[in-house]
């Protein structure tokens, strides 16, 4: 009765974990930021008539996962209702990842709190190094993979090898590049604590064979045309123009560095002084130091030796696996073992949270050590889980008010910005081209129609020489090259610049058409649409 009552306690505090996320703390977001190019990539796998000749579109065969056509399967049983079947998902895979931080506490020491105290550390999304955040507020590839990786962590670190192969096929073939990250670092995290043993050859050989669909849709993807000298040195100039922030650590922050070396310092000073029997730190310290040999080669071979395959596999994302196994590690050390240099340690985790959300950082700063005090001197007796469940929800709902509801059909762009979007669907025709605002992104999403000067395309460059001096062009024939005045230099631009770009594109579509602010008359054209925001006119 007793296990029953626990099981119980810790499933209702993950649920409204999950619940107090999802609808305010880090409110669930649909049609923003990745999902400006995953949905046309949906829609399009749904309906091919759509986005003929956008070449963003095309681009999803160089993306190798079965995330897109697992949901085109989904989408009729939620009759096509993408907003509702990306929700459900999302929101399963959310209980799913809280779990994976309780899962990964709760193993790691042996001890429920520990489990419960990482929890509630987690529950607190934040940016790291690599302009990503430890875990996401939309449906992605990577939100999918995230407690799938996790949980092979820890089965791999407790010698369950065979659930650990199959979590990490199961990323790989969902998002392969956070999965490689933790294929490489769990296992050579094992060799290095339990030596090498033939049985390895085995796992290896299932591994590969469990992940060879993700790489048969890698290697049977056309082949781009040759490289020449030209493409590769456009190729760069787009990575570092368009992608820095994500791949090249000139572009950082210089505050991110600073947070991430405490973060790592912490990670190996609890690994060297948190007791852990020898094969157990050794595990941890190789996993750790395989992070932060990729962060290595993630400099050395983008910043001094450019090496594209190096850039395309952005290792400093890696890093995000660390942060979240040191936040775990200090959870359940604090709990379990407590000692003065652990709470100095707490430091190094709490700046992790100031990055410019202060409700948050000043809610992490009272659920911390609250949730800390109830869990050591209280245990988890139904009082202590009922009133840190409670709270979450509280929380979660004064969120929830304070952000204006959820709204789970659409993001935070501005309505008119929708509004257009939403005009050129019920009003053009299938395969016409809208040149957009480059500082306005995501207008396929629901316009449903091909569009030229979305800054944010470029970031789809990563895989493709083609692409990258495909994307270039369309900024330069916008004169929009300068990410910091993209909104003033595309208010420059009149009637002969949008006629010219027509005259090279006219041959792939049916019509086009110009999105310009509203502002910004341009002589001589009467706009067909018009509201507070944007104007649109139509090119003879």
């Amino acid at each position: 009765m007793i296990a029953q009552l626990s099981k119980f306690q810790i499933g209702f505090f993950i649920t409204a974990v999950a619940l107090a996320s999802l609808v305010g703390i880090n409110q669930y977001h649909f049609g923003m930021w990745n999902q400006y190019i995953s949905l046309p990539w949906l829609y399009d796998i749904i309906n091919p008539a759509l986005y003929q000749n956008d070449l963003l579109v095309d681009q999803q065969v160089n993306s190798p996962t079965f995330f897109l056509y697992g949901l085109a399967a989904l989408a009729p049983l939620f009759l096509q209702n993408i907003p509702l079947l990306f929700f459900s998902l999302y929101s399963l895979t959310l209980f799913y990842t809280i779990y994976s931080f309780y899962r990964l506490g709760s193993g790691l020491f042996k001890d429920k709190r520990s489990g419960v105290l990482a929890v509630v550390l987690l529950a607190f999304a934040f940016p790291v190094i690599g302009d990503v955040s430890i875990w996401d507020s939309l449906l992605m590839e990577r939100t999918i993979a995230l407690p799938f990786l996790l949980i092979s962590i820890y089965s791999s670190y407790s010698k369950k090898y065979w659930l650990s192969i199959i979590l990490q096929a199961i990323a790989f073939n969902i998002h392969p590049l956070s999965a490689a990250y933790i294929i490489a670092a769990t296992w050579f995290g094992v060799l290095i604590a339990r030596g090498f043993k033939k049985e390895y050859f085995l796992y290896g050989a299932t591994l590969l064979v469990f992940v060879s669909p993700a790489l048969y849709l890698r290697f049977s993807s056309p082949e781009e045309a040759s490289s020449s000298a030209n493409l590769a040195a456009t190729w760069m100039e787009v990575m570092r123009l368009r992608n820095g922030h994500h791949t090249f650590p000139s572009e950082f922050p210089t505050i991110i560095f600073v947070k991430s070396l405490l973060m790592a310092i912490t990670y190996f000073v609890l690994v060297l002084q948190g007791g852990f029997k020898v094969a157990q730190k050794k595990y941890l310290l190789a996993f750790g130091s395989f992070i932060l040999f990729m962060l290595l080669l993630g400099t050395v071979f983008t910043e001094l030796y450019p090496v594209k395959l190096i850039i395309q596999l952005q290792l400093y994302r890696a890093y995000l696996f660390l942060v979240i196994l040191t936040i775990v590690l200090w959870s359940g050390l604090i709990i379990t073992r407590p000692k003065p240099l652990y709470f100095l340690l707490a430091i190094a985790i709490l700046a992790q949270y100031f990055y410019g959300e202060w409700s948050k950082t000043a809610t992490v700063l009272i659920f911390a050590p609250g949730a800390w005090f109830l869990l050591r001197f209280y245990g988890l007796k139904l009082q202590s889980t009922v009133l840190l469940s409670t709270s979450f929800l509280a929380l979660g709902l004064l969120a929830f008010v304070l952000r204006g509801g959820l709204d789970i059909t659409q993001g935070e762009q501005e309505k008119d910005w929708y509004a257009v979007q939403d005009w050129f669907q019920a009003n053009t025709d299938i395969n016409s081209l809208a040149i957009v605002p480059p500082a306005e992104a995501g207008f396929r999403v629901r316009s449903k129609r091909a569009s030229y000067g979305d800054w944010f395309d470029g970031t789809k460059a990563f895989f493709s020489e083609h692409y990258a001096a495909y994307w270039l062009d369309h900024m330069k024939s916008l004169g929009c090259t300068d990410p910091e005045t993209l909104k003033e230099d595309y208010r420059t631009l009149g009637k002969e610049d949008f006629l010219a770009i027509w005259e090279k594109e006219q041959g792939k579509f049916s019509e086009a058409y110009v999105v310009h602010y509203a502002d910004e008359a341009i002589e001589s054209w009467d706009p067909i649409f018009r509201n507070g925001r944007f104007v649109v006119y139509q090119l003879p």
